[in-house]
């Protein structure tokens, strides 16, 4: 993903203990993003929720920075921004990448 989907800037993955509802984080950092991914989560799940927030990454805009430091934001009105057109869009390209690369990986 890193070659052929890069965000705009570089992407950190990390292995973390989160609370057990989260699976999966992504944050930017001034020169780069942080994707964490629940340490208690099998491998099946780490690999959709790490696509899930590689979309984020490639999604992400300033309009959602300014959102996620607005104190008065209702989780609601962040998780729809999180996960809007854009992100959908992020997510169904992720999504074909990794069949694509899978099944590159099947073929050898």
């Amino acid at each position: 993903m890193r070659l052929t989907l890069p965000p705009a800037k570089p992407v950190v993955v990390r292995a973390a203990t989160l609370d057990p509802g989260l699976l999966g984080t992504c944050a930017r950092r001034p020169e780069r993003f942080v994707i964490r991914l629940n340490k208690a989560l099998t491998d099946a799940e780490a690999t959709e929720t790490l696509l899930h927030e590689w979309a984020h990454a490639l999604a992400w805009s300033f309009t959602f920075d300014r959102l996620a430091r607005t104190p008065d934001t209702t989780r609601e009105a962040f998780e729809a921004a999180a996960h809007d057109e854009a992100w959908g869009c992020a997510y169904s390209r992720v999504w074909r990448e990794y069949v694509r690369m899978h099944d590159a990986e099947d073929a050898k």
